[in-house]
C-alpha cells in the first residue's frame, strides 16, 4: 500500500470552470514503495514499439499464463472481461504496428476488453504483470490507451505519473521531416552528435505545418492548433470522460459530465476564436455536407509502420459515394437532436418522457450528444462528433479490418491539429446554444450581489512572445534491445533499467506571455463568501466592428475563477497569472521524471506530489491569445456573486494533491451553471447594470523575442 510523508505549504480553495483542476497549494512528499511503482509504470511506455526493449518485461509477459491465472478471477467483473479479453486473443487482436483507432468498433472493443482487466486486477501485482503482458503481446496504440485509462480511473493508482502523451509517442505530435531526421542520426551510427554526460544528444529544429507548406489562410495559426500542449489537453480530457464509459461503477455522471463535455468544447472554441482574431482570420466557417469543404489539411505526420496520415485537399467532396451512408446517419442524428431541443423533451423506447426544458437538463442533452453511457437513449441519437469526424478527415476505406490509416481527426493527440475540427465543434456546440436561447435570460436578480459594488479593475500589460521548448522524441527511433535470456527473470522484483545511448530532441516554438497581475477593488457592505469569475473576451469583430453583447457572448473564455472571502468595506482582491486556477505548467519531459524518481528512491532528494503538472489542466502559456505587435484591443468582464456550495462538498473522496477528481461528484467550488452569466441570452439593460459586475478594456502586444 502505498504511504506519503505530508509536507502542508498552505491551501486555497479555488477551481476553474473551465479545466476544474484541484487548487492546492499542499504537496505530499513520496515513499520508496511508491517510487519503485512509479519507475515501473515509467518503463511501461519506454521505447513502445519495441516488445523486446527490455529482457524482465519480456519475462513478465512469457511468464504470465493469462488463462490460468487465478489472481484474476477474484472479482466477477474482472472474470468475464478477462474471459473477452482471451478470447480476442486467441482469434486475432489487432496485430501489433497497425494503426489503432478507437473509433473504430473493432479496435475499440478490444481496448475496451484490455482496460477493463486492467482496472479491475484486484492489486499492484496483478495489474503490473497484465500489463507487462499487454505490452508484449497487444497492438502498441492499443496498449497504450488502455493503460492510461485505467491508470486514470483506478483510485489507488492517484498520484502516479504518466510520460507525456508526445513523448510516448512522437508520431501523433511531430512532423514528419523531424522524425526523419532523428531516424538518420541513428541509422548513420550518431555522426555528427555530441556526447553530454556520456549519452549521445542532439537537438532537431522543429516547425509547424504552416511554416513548411501553405495549403489555405488557416495554416497562419499552426503554431497555436498544433501545440503539443494543447493536443495533449484535449487527449486527457477524452480519458477522463471516454465517450464509452460511464455506469454506476465508475460515478462520471456526478460530474456533470454532459454539461461538462459541451461547455469545454464551448471554451475550446472561444479560445480558438480569439486566436483567429489576433491573426485576422475572423469567425469559424461553417460548412454543408452538400458542398465541398474549403479547408483542407496536409498534417504532415507519419505513422510508426510508415504509412502517412491522410491529407485532405482544399475543396473536398465529402457528398462521394463512400460517405452517403455515414452522411445520411449523421444529418438524421442531427435533425432528431434539433427537434427534441425545441420540442422540450425526448421519448424513451419504453414511452417515457425526458425533461429536456429546465436549465439542469443541459447535463442530459450533453449526455445524448456525446451518446456516452450515462446516456438515457443511445439507440436513436448515437455518435454525431465521431461519424462527422471519419466523413472530414478523408481517410480511405480500408481493405481489411485490421489495415486503417486514420486521419488526424480519429485521434485525440491529434485532432486540434485540423481546422475542420473546429467547425464540426462549432455545429455541435450550436446545440448548446439552442438549447441555452429557450432558457430565460437571467433577471437582475439572479445578477445582482446586493451590497457588493466593484469599483475598478486594474490589469498589467499584456504581452505575449514565442519560446523554445525542446521535445523527447526519442522513443521515435528503435535502440538495440537487450537480449532476453529464459529462466533469469522469473520472479516479481525490481525492473534493471539502463540509460538509452542517446536522446533526440525536437525543438519547437510555442506561444507564451509575461506574468502579469490584476487588481479588482471593490465595497462590501458587510462580511461575505462570494465568487469571483473573470472573462476575456473580443472588442472588435474581424472588420472592426463593435460588437453586441449578445452575440458576443459565445466568444468569452473564463480566464480566472476563485472564491474569495470578503470583508465590509474596502477590498482589493489581486491575483497573479502564474497562480490562476485550472492552468497547469508544462510537462516534466522523461529523462528528468525517471532522475527524479529514482533520486528520490535512493534518499537523493525528495519526489515531490503535487498538481502543477496535472493531466486536467489547461497550459497555463495558452491562455493569452497572441495579440498584435501595436496591441490588440479585448475586453475583461468581473462579476463578483453569491457563494452557492455545490451539492457534494468539493474535494470529498478523493485526494486534491494527487488526484483530479474524476468521476468523484465534488470537482466543483459551487453549482452555477458552467460558464454563468454568459450561458444564456441577455438583456442588456440589466447585464449592464447590475453594480457587482464590471467591464475593463484591455490590449494585448505581442512582441519579437528580441524585444523582450
Amino acid at each position: 500500500m502505498r504511504t506519503f510523508a505530508l509536507f502542508v505549504l498552505g491551501a486555497a480553495l479555488a477551481v476553474a470552470s473551465g479545466a476544474f483542476v484541484p487548487s492546492t497549494s499542499q504537496v505530499k512528499y513520496a515513499e520508496k514503495d511508491w517510487l519503485h511503482k512509479q519507475e515501473d509504470l515509467l518503463l511501461l511506455f519506454r521505447h513502445l514499439y519495441e516488445k523486446d526493449w527490455n529482457p524482465q518485461l519480456v519475462a513478465y509477459a512469457k511468464n504470465f499464463h493469462f488463462k490460468e491465472s487465478a489472481e484474476l478471477f477474484q472479482h466477477e467483473p474482472t472474470v468475464q472481461w478477462a474471459e473477452k479479453l482471451w478470447s480476442y486473443y486467441e482469434h486475432g487482436l489487432l496485430p501489433k504496428g497497425e494503426v489503432f483507432s478507437v473509433y473504430d468498433e473493432l479496435h475499440r472493443e478490444q481496448a475496451i476488453a484490455l482496460f477493463r482487466v486492467l482496472y479491475h486486477a484486484k492489486d499492484w501485482e496483478t495489474f503490473y504483470k497484465v500489463a507487462a503482458w499487454a505490452r508484449y503481446y497487444v497492438n502498441e496504440g492499443m496498449f497504450v490507451y488502455a493503460l492510461t485509462v485505467a491508470v486514470t480511473h483506478r483510485a489507488d493508482m492517484a498520484g502516479f505519473v504518466l510520460p507525456a502523451p508526445y513523448e510516448i509517442s512522437p508520431y501523433h505530435f511531430i512532423n514528419t521531416e523531424v522524425i526523419q531526421k532523428a531516424q538518420q542520426y541513428k541509422m548513420q551510427g550518431y555522426y555528427g552528435m555530441k556526447k553530454v554526460d556520456g549519452v549521445y544528444t542532439v537537438t532537431i529544429p522543429s516547425n509547424y505545418t504552416g511554416w513548411y507548406m501553405h495549403t489555405n489562410a488557416e495554416q497562419k495559426i499552426s503554431y497555436f492548433t498544433e501545440d503539443i500542449g494543447l493536443n495533449s489537453y484535449y487527449y486527457y480530457l477524452h480519458t477522463d470522460y471516454p465517450f464509452w464509459l460511464g455506469g454506476e461503477l465508475f460515478g462520471l455522471s456526478k460530474d456533470r459530465r454532459g454539461e461538462l463535455y459541451l461547455y469545454e468544447h464551448q471554451q475550446i472554441l472561444a479560445r480558438y476564436y480569439l486566436e483567429r482574431l489576433s491573426n485576422d482570420l475572423g469567425h469559424v466557417p461553417e460548412f454543408s455536407w452538400w458542398t465541398p469543404i474549403a479547408t483542407g489539411y496536409y498534417p504532415d505526420l507519419q505513422y510508426y509502420n510508415g504509412h502517412s496520415f491522410p491529407a485532405r485537399d482544399n475543396y473536398y467532396h465529402v457528398d462521394q459515394e463512400s460517405n452517403y451512408r455515414e452522411i445520411r446517419q449523421v444529418v438524421d442524428y442531427e435533425k432528431r437532436l434539433r427537434d427534441v431541443i425545441d420540442q422540450g423533451f425526448f421519448v424513451l423506447p419504453d414511452g417515457k418522457k425526458v425533461n429536456l426544458s429546465t436549465p439542469e437538463s443541459i447535463d442530459v442533452l450533453g449526455n445524448l450528444i456525446q451518446a456516452n453511457p450515462d446516456s438515457y437513449e443511445h439507440r436513436f441519437y448515437k455518435y454525431v462528433a465521431m461519424y462527422a469526424r471519419i466523413i472530414m478527415g478523408a481517410a480511405i476505406e480500408p481493405v481489411e479490418p485490421y489495415q486503417v490509416i486514420p486521419s488526424a481527426l480519429e485521434h485525440y493527440e491529434s485532432a486540434m491539429r485540423d481546422p475542420v475540427f473546429y467547425q464540426i465543434y462549432k455545429r455541435i456546440v450550436a446545440y448548446y446554444h439552442q438549447f441555452k436561447e429557450h432558457l430565460p435570460e437571467y433577471t437582475y436578480e439572479e445578477l445582482y450581489y446586493p451590497g457588493v459594488k466593484i469599483d475598478g479593475v486594474v490589469v498589467d500589460k499584456l504581452q505575449t512572445y514565442f519560446d523554445r521548448f525542446d521535445v523527447d522524441i526519442t522513443n521515435a527511433i528503435d535502440i538495440e534491445p537487450e537480449p532476453y535470456v529464459p529462466g533469469k527473470y522469473e520472479g516479481f522484483g525490481e525492473i534493471e533499467y539502463k540509460p538509452d545511448p542517446v536522446v533526440i530532441k525536437a525543438r519547437t516554438m510555442r506561444l507564451n506571455h509575461k506574468p502579469f497581475t490584476y487588481k479588482i477593488s471593490l465595497t462590501a457592505d458587510k462580511p461575505a463568501k462570494a465568487a469571483v469569475r473573470v472573462f476575456l473576451g473580443p472588442k472588435d469583430d474581424e472588420y472592426g466592428g463593435l460588437y453586441t453583447l449578445n452575440e458576443n457572448r459565445e466568444n468569452f473564455y473564463e480566464l480566472d475563477y476563485f472564491v474569495q472571502e470578503l470583508t465590509a468595506g474596502k477590498n482589493v482582491l489581486t491575483r497573479s497569472s502564474v497562480n490562476f486556477n485550472g492552468y497547469v505548467k508544462d510537462r516534466t519531459s522523461f529523462y528528468e521524471l525517471y532522475r527524479s524518481v529514482m533520486a528520490g528512491y535512493t534518499g537523493a532528494e525528495k519526489f515531490q506530489l503535487d498538481m502543477t503538472e496535472a493531466h486536467c489542466g489547461f497550459p497555463n502559456r495558452l491562455m493569452l491569445p497572441k495579440g498584435k505587435k501595436g496591441g490588440m484591443p479585448f475586453q475583461l468582464y468581473v462579476i463578483v456573486s453569491p457563494y452557492k456550495a455545490p451539492q457534494v462538498s468539493q474535494y470529498t473522496g478523493f485526494d486534491p494533491v494527487l488526484s483530479c477528481g474524476v468521476g468523484s461528484g465534488a470537482r466543483y467550488m459551487d453549482s452555477y451553471a458552467f460558464g454563468y452569466p454568459f450561458d444564456r441570452p441577455i438583456d442588456e439593460k440589466l447585464f449592464y447594470g447590475v453594480p457587482n459586475a464590471f467591464f475593463q478594456d484591455v490590449s494585448i502586444y505581442h512582441k519579437s523575442e528580441g524585444e523582450l
